[in-house]
């Protein structure tokens, strides 16, 4: 059922800085009719596939493997190697036992209890922003959500935040030549989150810490201290780095788009439309996807993969395939039509992606009954931005607040 827009519908294009540029290379350009060829970080050529339906074919296909990608000298999106246990770099069966461990945790129904907190942490938040006299969403509000929540759901204490977060950050958000700096950093996070595992630091008993190593014999078989360890890991990085990132990129395009955020205020069903379209136009870095061999010929809309190509199943430009979604660029919170690809399909699909919209969707509504007439100060052009070899995001979002009566 469409809802009625008072406003003109407008375009991604219409947002300041807000696509990344690539961190691949063009050797051959790919369209959505034949696929291309770039060159990815680790120097190797990969086949660029950004056909919706392809994409889609290739991240359910099993014969498309992604452990030989963290392997010395494979194909890589990265400056240096990661776990071998992480989610990421695990292929079927190794994986599906590691996600069905968590997957109920993960669930829409299995993070219901932190919606009640997301809320009381976002009240809390604006209400300091107001009395403080600071007026920055993402530094005041967007930044302390994130890690608060991720903290309470992980059972991790808030006193550590001053320790690991800072690693956190720099793992998503290095630079591709500090290669050892990347490395040590890592080094240290894992280190972290071991000596929780085997003990040696406490955590709340009603956080996943706990939960996942009570529970590490329900697996067949058990599992051991690298693999919990390396699913806390991905927890920890993308329930807070990729979560603020997501939120500070759709408050910023809403706020860019003064027609938006007057939509999501006044019309409350638009909300859930609007963040699944920002979701599917943006782009959470430089890269969108990790790259895949093919571990035998591979048959796709635009011709043949042959087996021991590298391929990189590029769900950004998918997203915006007009096979797929009409007129792709424009932001249309009444579009009809498939789900988008934002975090994955198949085996590897983000375990956080409900984590990440119940977030974006409680600080929306708390935003828009608080701050309806907020807006972003003028000088966009005056917005830091952080880029590195994961994730880019603006790292300030200044507002101007016309409140309401009542708030000061």
């Amino acid at each position: 059922m469409s809802i009625e827009l008072h406003n003109r519908l407008s375009s991604i294009n219409d947002i300041p800085n807000y696509d990344a540029k690539p961190a691949y290379s063009v050797i051959k350009k790919a369209t959505y009719k034949e696929h291309g060829l770039i060159r990815i970080l680790s120097g190797h050529e990969a086949h660029h596939i950004i056909n919706f339906q392809d994409v889609k074919k290739i991240l359910v296909d099993k014969t498309c493997v992604r452990g030989p990608s963290n392997a010395e000298g494979g194909p890589s999106i990265l400056p240096t190697l990661t776990p071998k246990d992480l989610l990421l770099n695990l292929d079927f069966p190794d994986h599906s036992r590691l996600k069905q461990f968590v997957s109920k945790d993960y669930s829409r129904s299995g993070l219901s209890w932190l919606k009640q907190y997301i809320d009381e942490m976002t009240h809390i938040c604006v209400d300091k922003m107001l009395t403080s006299g600071s007026r920055d969403l993402f530094i005041d509000v967007l930044d302390k959500v994130s890690i608060n929540t991720n903290c309470k759901l992980l059972g991790i204490d808030i006193d550590d935040i001053t320790y690991f977060r800072s690693l956190a950050k720099t793992v998503q958000i290095s630079d591709k030549q500090d290669i050892d700096g990347l490395t040590q950093q890592f080094t240290h996070l894992y280190e972290y989150l071991m000596e929780h595992v085997k003990g040696t630091r406490t955590h709340a008993d009603d956080g996943l810490i706990h939960k996942f190593i009570n529970n590490r014999n329900k697996s067949t078989p058990p599992l051991n201290d690298d693999e919990i360890v390396s699913i806390l890991l991905g927890s920890l990085l993308g329930g807070d780095q990729n979560t603020l990132t997501i939120m500070s990129k759709v408050l910023y395009a809403a706020l860019s788009l003064p027609d938006i955020w007057d939509d999501i205020v006044k019309q409350p069903a638009l909300r859930e439309p609007y963040i699944e379209e920002l979701l599917r136009l943006t782009n959470l870095g430089n890269s969108s996807t990790f790259p895949r061999i093919a571990t035998q010929d591979v048959e796709i809309s635009t011709g043949i993969i042959p087996a021991g190509a590298t391929i990189y199943a590029d769900v950004f430009m998918a997203n915006r395939d007009p096979s797929a979604f009409k007129d792709p660029l424009t932001i249309n919170p009444n579009r009809t039509g498939p789900a988008h690809l934002q975090f994955g399909y198949g085996m590897h699909q983000c375990m956080g992606r409900e984590l990440a919209k119940m977030e974006v969707s409680a600080v929306l509504d708390v935003l828009a009954q608080r701050l309806p007439n907020m807006r972003l100060k003028e000088g966009l052009e005056k917005i830091d931005w952080s880029e590195g070899i994961i994730l880019r995001r603006p790292d300030n979002l200044p507002i101007s607040i016309n409140p309401r009566h009542g708030e000061h």
